[in-house]
């Protein structure tokens, strides 16, 4: 008897896991944005991010590069005290919250398919304005990471911040908070 009835119970219990597995399965593959099954690296899910944004997006126009690939301190200040483009803040938001160089936008990478849509219209304004882009310090892969997007998106005049927000507040220089 008892043999039996464990038995009937380790049978239900293992229907029940099934049909929790497959209702768990159909709904994801119901979401707008399903999870993936299988790991994809931060590079990978980006990507994803970028090629669902590519679809509703017009061609760029080719324009020259004024600016070095990789701009030291002092090349980015002058960028940012004499307003020569848009700055992109490549880190998690509530970093941005807490602190960012004076004018920057917030474009973090782990959500950029639903921040990037709010900031289209100031980013895709003029594609010849130039763009630099920075994250926490000289060894974050975050800003390299937003610029390979953005250059998948069409944008040309794309440049890094080396030193990132970790050397911009250790130099002193203006800060803002909040969004």
């Amino acid at each position: 008897m008892k043999d039996s009835s464990l038995r009937r119970d380790v049978v239900f219990l293992f229907l029940l896991a099934t049909i929790s597995l497959c209702a768990g399965l159909l709904v994801n593959q119901f979401r707008d944005k399903p999870l993936p099954l299988v790991y994809q690296t931060k590079e990978e899910r980006l990507e994803k991010s970028v090629q669902r944004l590519v679809e509703s997006r017009a061609p760029a126009e080719e324009v020259s590069n004024q600016l070095p690939e990789m701009l030291s301190l002092g090349e980015f200040a002058d960028f940012v005290e004499n307003k020569r483009g848009l700055v992109l803040d490549a880190r998690p938001e509530i970093f941005h919250r807490l602190g960012h160089v004076p004018g920057a936008l917030s474009l973090p990478r782990e959500d950029f398919e639903n921040i990037y849509p709010g900031l289209r219209e100031k980013l895709e304004a003029d594609f010849s304005q130039p763009i630099v882009i920075y994250c926490a310090n000289v060894s974050c892969e975050d800003a390299t990471l937003l610029k390979k997007a953005l250059v998948d998106l069409g944008f040309k005049q794309l440049k890094i911040f080396e030193g990132g927000w970790a050397q911009w507040e250790s130099a002193g220089k203006l800060q803002e908070e909040g969004k």
